[in-house]
């Protein structure tokens, strides 16, 4: 489980660094900034998790397929995430949306991970 969270937090950084970048410095709305995030995210955690969290030496044709299922799963929560928390809760994305997603969402990650894609 540490594991799993430090490659979690390293992939969180990644992520939320990217989305943040696009948004305040390039003036990209939240929901492609985010979105955009998610795919450095993405690439950062399937190697850290493969690697180093599960230590797996299963074929990556097996893997990866699974692990990009389960991220697309996470992915959709968290664009839904941003949609209803900065629209219908008037959250502000960069204070109060971004960090309340990065918390919530990869509890359901990690579970899918656990028991599906590295199992």
């Amino acid at each position: 489980m540490a594991r799993y969270g430090l490659v979690g937090v390293v992939a969180t950084v990644i992520h939320s660094t990217i989305a943040l970048m696009m948004h305040e410095w390039v003036g990209i709305v939240p929901f492609w900034s985010h979105a955009t995030g998610f795919f450095g995210g993405l690439i950062t955690a399937y190697l850290g998790h493969y690697h180093y969290s599960f230590k797996d030496d299963g074929a990556h044709k097996s893997r990866f397929p699974k692990f990009v299922i389960s991220s697309l799963i996470g992915f959709g929560l968290h664009q839904g995430g941003v949609v209803v928390l900065i629209n219908y809760f008037q959250l502000d994305y960069s204070t109060q949306a971004l960090p309340l997603l990065m918390v919530c969402i990869p509890a359901l990650t990690f579970l899918m991970s656990k028991f599906w894609v590295f199992r």
